[in-house]
């Protein structure tokens, strides 16, 4: 249970960090984070499903559709210091078979480091974590990709997706592999609108992350 003040803690950290993201987009005039990147449709392959999560992705072996998009957080040039993003949609993984977004940030990948930013000079040869947790039944769940195939480029073209459970070991659940690219693509990702059905993220989670993700809803309509 989050106490009020957890809570009140939250709310605060997210609408310092949402503040902040405005200071860079208002300067740079273009989005404070991961505004480069690249888009791809993509597969993903459920071949180790996890019974009794509660959530339908994960629980039953199946290939879904959908896209995802690679960037750096600060889009640093090539061999600099970053943290790597990867957001996943998946084609009718959402409440009532709509669409479900996940993102993916460079962290640690122990019981600790998997909650923490982490930089790297190649991020995207990283692990990968949704960094903060969401309730599915009664658990705590976390998802790590960590890449396992490169193509003729630069980027991986194939991750292990990983799921965690209350802190625990991760275990491999699937494969997802991307196909062609979708030049001059650009969509954006809400986990809290487009979220995983049988998820929830906890009320100290969605007081942290809306204010930054509204603004983000505001910047994105200013530019279209």
């Amino acid at each position: 249970m989050t106490t009020p003040t957890a809570h009140a803690g939250a709310k605060a950290a997210g609408q310092a960090l949402a503040g902040s993201l405005g200071v860079v987009a208002a300067l740079t005039r273009r989005k404070p984070l991961h505004a480069k990147g690249r888009t791809y449709r993509a597969t993903l392959r459920i071949d180790g499903p996890m019974i009794g999560t509660g959530v339908p992705l994960l629980s039953e072996r199946g290939q879904h559709q959908g896209l995802v998009r690679l960037s750096r957080a600060m889009s640093t040039p090539e061999g600099w210091w970053d943290i790597g993003g990867l957001a996943l949609r998946v084609d009718r993984a959402g409440p009532g078979c709509g669409p479900a977004d996940l993102l993916f940030a460079n962290t640690g990948t122990g019981r600790v480091g998997r909650h923490l930013l982490r930089l790297s000079r190649q991020p995207m040869s990283e692990p990968m974590t949704t960094l903060l947790p969401v309730r599915a039944g009664a658990s705590s769940l976390l998802l790590m990709v960590r890449p396992i195939g490169r193509g003729a480029g630069r980027e991986p073209r194939q991750f292990e997706l990983n799921a965690g459970l209350d802190g625990g070991a991760w275990s491999p659940v699937g494969i997802i592999e991307l196909r062609e690219e979708i030049l001059g693509a650009s969509p954006r990702f809400d986990p809290l609108v487009r979220r995983l059905e049988g998820t929830a993220p906890p009320t100290w989670v969605t007081a942290l992350r809306e204010p930054a993700y509204r603004l983000a809803r505001q910047l994105g309509r200013r530019t279209h």
